[in-house]
């Protein structure tokens, strides 16, 4: 499920529009080239019926948007928001029934003297298990 999410960002001209490449899971390297997007998966509710599992997870995604400026930040997230929010799709085994933003919060770090923005969205995926 995370390299369809990542797979749908990248294909996306809006988003590499603003940050190229730079979409990765799990971490973003320390001085690294910014913008850059780092999807997280915070964690994944099964699904079950009377008879047992039903196959399908809602699983929390976090999507972190870094920038060096505040606005470059926002734009990264509003990027995202275009290409996720309310949709659903196919890719190979994995079918993403919907993603729907759950909540979006603004951080500012220091890094080497340098501020560095975050805007962090929290997508709900409902999806089947791959």
């Amino acid at each position: 499920m995370e390299a369809a999410l990542i797979n749908r960002l990248l294909v996306s001209a809006g988003v590499t529009a603003l940050v190229a490449q730079r979409i990765t899971p799990g971490r973003r390297d320390q001085g690294g080239a910014l913008p850059a997007i780092v999807l997280h998966r915070i964690d994944g509710q099964r699904d079950y019926h009377l008879t047992g599992a039903s196959g399908l997870v809602a699983s929390r995604m976090q999507v972190d948007c870094w920038a060096a400026t505040y606005g470059d930040a926002k734009r990264a997230a509003r990027a995202v928001d275009a290409v996720m929010s309310g949709v659903r799709w196919t890719v190979g085994d994995v079918r993403i029934d919907a993603v729907l933003i759950a909540d979006e919060r603004d951080d500012t770090f220091d890094e080497d003297g340098n501020a560095l923005y975050r805007t962090s969205l929290d997508l709900m995926v409902h999806h089947a298990i791959a």
